[in-house]
């Protein structure tokens, strides 16, 4: 049997081109597949180093994420504000509406805040705040309508009324510092107070009186430590600390240089002020078409969020009947925490260094005639006081008598309670002492009675001193121990209040009224509301002071309209940290520090 291969048939043209179009297909294809995948993974990497970019969470309020997009258009968005902010109160200057002076004032916080490192960290801040006020809102179904909106609107491009307010104010001293204050040391502070107010009103400039008053008081914020005692610039109506009723009374005042009448403020001292300029409320017409846009529209709507949210907590707190306690406290005062225990002494003090220059004492040689003259000076001073001690604070403001550069002069040579360590150079706490360690000595012996004039001391590093001791007490720890001891012996806590109290309130028995639950915060609010009614708190310590609370009764009750303002100050404030307290908040801080600009060297 023979086999015969047979001939394969040739495929026809048709056929050829068939095939070759169908390899070509399949090869565009492959080819475009490998285009698509190249091209969506530079997308992906792409899109995701856009999303790293700008997407990326940098925090979370409860779920709800704060991208870093978010956070550079508030950045932004606060920036343009403070700007506006800026030249509408350049456009005041110009006008001579406010002085070079009280633009500065006015214009560093906001000049600050625009920094980036302030700028970012406040944008997360406020981005945070917003979503929890969103989200308090929505579970308490409270909105905002339209008309709020633009209430709003008009609200950011207002300047309220601005005035630049000063104040003089006399705190009341005891005439016997050891054993605390008096009535009568409290009708002797309002007699000066209205002496020195009548002496405005007769014409003298009030730069002179408040030169002649005691403006060194260091338990009052706007006085204590500031270059220019009891000026505080120019202030809104809402910008300020002080009472109510002396707020209101300034803002009263119908001209520049008119006062106030007296008033005694919470914190016990006599007050009266002035106003030098008035700043009418400014409404900015161009505010909307240079800040708006939608990140605004959004921001407003947070801010019209906020407001109604604390007007709903003002009227539930502060307006409504609430459960409220009456409390009694004993404090006292450690003015120097950071230094621990001791006794403290009161004193006043001149210096009469060679050369009448404390600051290069060190320098002149012993046997220099200048220490001969500025011993002679001391003596004279001594002798001169002992006949009239009541010119002490004349001669200590009198800088071609007194020498001193402590910043004691600015107390009118009257130094607060100081502790052992201040007498040294250098204090454990670091800071820099009085150096006048052999005065430090003399005034701790024992024995001394108050009212004692020492005689000279020298100290080489500022001159010789001239001393009054006025009294020694135990540590501030001892001291509210010995409260406590005499109420745990049958004391009644009115007179151990009366008998230890450093409070305003000492002399009424320790009496602060009836408080609030958001009246006081932290642990003074927890030893208040844990104490069972009729009892005796736990001591607890606040800034430093001691406290012990009574709480003699508890009522619902209203607040008088005087309670109301003061507790709408601090309230809402108050109430957002509670609010925070009470939310779980995420934050990458390496994200945010990476996020932030560098400043340029």
């Amino acid at each position: 049997m023979t086999f015969r291969t047979r001939t394969a048939p040739q495929p026809s043209r048709r056929r050829t081109r068939r095939d070759d179009t169908r390899r070509g297909v399949i090869v565009t294809l492959t080819f475009s597949l490998v285009i698509l995948i190249a091209v969506s993974l530079m997308g992906g990497v792409l899109l995701s180093g856009y999303y790293t970019q700008h997407w990326t969470p940098v925090a979370a309020v409860n779920g709800e994420t704060i991208s870093k997009d978010a956070v550079r258009n508030r950045v932004e968005l606060n920036k343009t504000r403070y700007q506006r902010q800026i030249d509408v109160f350049t456009g005041l200057r110009n006008q001579t509406k406010i002085s070079s002076d009280e633009f500065t004032n006015l214009t560093t916080p906001i000049t600050s805040g625009m920094a980036d490192s302030q700028a970012y960290s406040d944008a997360l801040s406020q981005l945070e705040q917003e979503a929890e006020l969103r989200q308090y809102a929505s579970k308490n179904n409270i909105k905002v309508t339209d008309q709020q909106l633009t209430d709003q609107v008009k609200i950011d491009a207002t300047v309220p009324e601005l005035r630049h307010i000063k104040v003089i104010g006399v705190e009341p001293s005891a005439a016997d510092p050891a054993a605390g204050l008096t009535q009568a040391d409290l009708t002797a502070a309002s007699t000066r107070a209205q002496a020195l107010l009548d002496e405005v009103k007769n014409g003298k400039k009030w730069d002179d009186v408040a030169a002649e008053a005691n403006l060194g008081l260091i338990n009052s914020a706007e006085f204590a430590g500031s270059s220019t005692p009891g000026d505080l610039n120019l202030l809104s109506k809402d910008g300020t600390t002080l009472d109510a009723d002396l707020t209101d009374a300034i803002f009263a005042l119908a001209k520049v240089n008119d006062t106030t009448t007296l008033f005694k403020g919470s914190d016990g001292i006599y007050r009266f002020a002035t106003v030098v300029t008035i700043v009418q409320t400014y409404e900015d017409p161009d505010w909307q078409k240079t800040v708006g846009g939608d990140a605004y529209n959004a921001l407003v709507k947070d801010e019209a969020l906020r407001k109604a949210i604390k007007d709903t907590v003002e009227a539930k707190y502060a307006a409504a009947p609430t459960v409220q306690r009456h409390v009694e406290q004993i404090k006292i005062q450690n003015l120097f925490s950071s230094l621990g225990g001791g006794d403290e002494v009161k004193f006043k003090l001149l210096v009469f260094a060679p050369n009448h220059s404390a600051a290069n004492a060190s320098s002149v040689a012993s046997t220099d005639a200048a220490w001969t003259d500025a011993k002679k000076r001391a003596d004279d001073a001594a002798a001169k006081l002992r006949q009239d001690p009541t010119q002490w604070t004349t001669m200590a403001r009198d800088t071609t008598i007194n020498d001193d550069v402590s910043g004691i002069n600015k107390f009118s040579g009257d130094a607060p309670w100081l502790q052992a360590e201040w007498f040294s150079a250098t204090m454990s706490s670091g800071n820099s002492g009085l150096t006048m360690p052999a005065v430090g000595a003399a005034l701790f012996k024992d024995g001394l009675k108050a009212g004692t004039i020492l005689d000279p001391i020298l100290e080489s590093a500022s001159g010789y001193v001239l001393v009054e001791f006025d009294g020694r007490r135990g540590a501030p720890a001892q001291r509210i121990a010995n409260a406590q001891l005499a109420i745990n012996s049958g004391m009644s806590f009115e007179d151990a209040a009366k008998k230890y109290g450093e409070s305003a309130d000492a002399l009424a028995g320790g009496d602060i009224g009836w408080v609030a639950q958001y009246t006081f915060t932290g642990t003074q609010r927890d030893a208040i509301w844990n104490t069972p009614v009729g009892s005796v708190s736990e001591l607890v310590t606040i800034n430093g002071d001691f406290y012990v609370f009574k709480v003699t009764e508890q009522q619902t009750r209203t607040l008088d309209a005087v309670s109301q303002a003061k507790l709408n100050k601090t309230l809402f404030t108050t109430w957002l940290g509670e609010l925070k307290g009470s939310t779980l908040t995420w934050e990458d801080s390496a994200a945010m520090t990476a996020l932030t600009p560098t400043a340029a060297p």
